[in-house]
């Protein structure tokens, strides 16, 4: 069984880290190398020091957001309700795109003057942001107190505990993470929950900065992804969503030869788990066999996000994407004949260097002929090092913002079109909590990842109900409780 649930303030990233509509030092040495001054860090007690920790970006980072929250929590540190009362802020990064890198800059310069008048607060950068950026963010922000990069997460006690005794942190040597038994009991939700099958990539997308930050692809072993589901099933948890870069591609370096579909057979097979879900999907990968798991897997639900990022091919090569747009809509129309109904989301990038008129029409066309449920619509925007940052950055902003806006205008019409068809259908929803439009209604998501509200008692949270929809707007099904 799992250690009872604690309490602590991890904020879910924010729409704007998603659609963009404009839209750390080693640890310190081991006993043998300690020094006066480490023996005196070691007794420092962390049981008034409070930390509030907020999370950018993408699934990945919530996950590494629990698992800092964990290990800071059995180490005896205590959590605070908002950056105010907190001793130590800590901002957990993404650096996938200039906007999100903008908006920690932002609270950090916020929380800066906020330090001025509390000398004793602290502030740190976490993730991606800390393994791209290293030293010079310590010039960038003079008042932030630690820089730890994801391959150094499971030194945070540590590090802090050096950081507390008023030295700088720097900790971005480990792009492998590490593996140290088990990871912290704590999850910041209470019947859904993250399981990563995966770190890493191998792809080098030409746009991507993650190869840089997270380093190559590394699997989990079986064993181990199926001894934590198992221990949250235990736990009273519903549903699994197993994460990864590409997790298409996972087995590399295993001793035994294992794939994906494998991992989702063997998750399947657990008593007390309800729903498999699974992010994300390289398209080069995405084939018959994931598609036959899918279909034959009753956990498994009907959605799958598999990035197109462009229609144009030329873009496509451009990007290093290793297949073409034919290719990808030959996997799209197979998927849909092999899993009827299921739903499929993806990522579009506009204002790639060299894009052309011809290029984005390309773009808007496969939009329009591939319809997908949803869609997740960036600028694009320089990511040194990676490889298209040696590229001209040739298509102006106002043009990028154009094509922004008219792609998401496209989307919320198709996604409209394609709720309106589920009226009067019923469909199985998983209860995630009061709806925030309305205090009298439930939200929960379908199976093919559609946004359900209807009328319920709270005591339907957490489980898997079902309804029958009345009605829909371009993003969330209006619907009633079957009885």
């Amino acid at each position: 069984m799992m250690a009872k649930k604690q309490k602590i303030v991890i904020l879910q990233r924010d729409e704007d880290d998603l659609l963009d509509t404009d839209e750390v030092k080693e640890p310190a040495a081991g006993p043998a190398g300690k020094t006066e001054a480490s023996l005196a860090k070691e007794q420092v007690q962390p049981k008034d020091v409070k930390v509030f920790l907020r999370t950018f970006g993408c699934q990945m980072n919530e996950r590494d957001s629990e698992i800092i929250a964990g290990l800071l929590m059995d180490h005896g540190f205590g959590v605070a309700e908002s950056q105010d009362e907190a001793e130590v802020v800590l901002f957990n990064t993404c650096s996938v795109r200039e906007h999100a890198e903008e908006r920690v800059a932002g609270n950090i310069e916020k929380l800066s003057s906020l330090k001025d008048k509390k000398p004793g607060k602290m502030i740190g950068i976490l993730g991606c942001m800390s393994q791209r950026h290293g030293e010079s963010l310590f010039s960038r922000f003079p008042s932030l107190d630690m820089v730890v990069g994801p391959g150094n997460i499971y030194d945070m006690p540590e590090l802090l505990r050096e950081a507390l005794d008023g030295k700088k942190v720097l900790a971005v040597d480990k792009l492998k993470r590490p593996k140290k038994g088990t990871d912290p009991a704590y999850r910041s939700g209470v019947f859904s929950a993250y399981v990563n099958v995966m770190y890493g990539c191998d792809n080098y997308c030409s746009y991507c900065i993650v190869p840089y930050v997270r380093g190559r692809e590394v699997s989990r072993p079986k064993k181990d992804i199926v001894k934590e589901v198992k221990s949250l099933a235990d736990a009273g948890f519903k549903e699994v969503i197993l994460l990864g870069q590409n997790v298409n591609s996972y087995g590399k370096g295993q001793t035994q030869k294992v794939d994906f579909p494998e991992i989702l057979e063997a998750v399947n097979d657990i008593k007390g788990i309800e729903r498999i879900r699974f992010t994300t999907s390289h398209p080069k990968d995405a084939g018959k066999p994931l598609f036959k798991a899918m279909r034959d897997l009753p956990k498994v639900c009907e959605h799958m996000h598999m990035c197109l990022q462009s229609g144009s091919n030329k873009i496509l090569d451009l990007m290093n994407r290793k297949y073409t747009l034919d290719e990808y809509m030959k996997k799209v129309d197979t998927l849909r004949e092999m899993v009827p109904g299921v739903g499929i989301s993806t990522d579009i990038l506009v204002g790639f260097p060299s894009e052309k008129e011809s290029d984005y029409v390309a773009t808007r066309m496969a939009m329009e002929d591939i319809k997908f449920n949803s869609s997740f619509i960036f600028k694009y925007s320089p990511r040194p090092p990676a490889l298209s940052s040696t590229l001209i950055d040739d298509v102006p902003e106002k043009i990028k913002v154009e094509r922004n806006r008219e792609l998401l205008e496209i989307q919320k019409e198709i996604s409209y079109e394609i709720n309106k068809k589920m009226v009067s259908s019923s469909q199985e929803v998983l209860v995630e909590g009061p709806s925030r439009m309305s205090k009298d209604e439930l939200v929960g998501k379908t199976r093919d990842n559609t946004s359900c509200v209807f009328k319920g008692p709270s005591d339907l949270i957490g489980k898997v109900v079902k309804v029958t929809v009345k009605g829909t707007s371009p993003f969330t099904l209006k619907s009633e409780l079957e009885t």
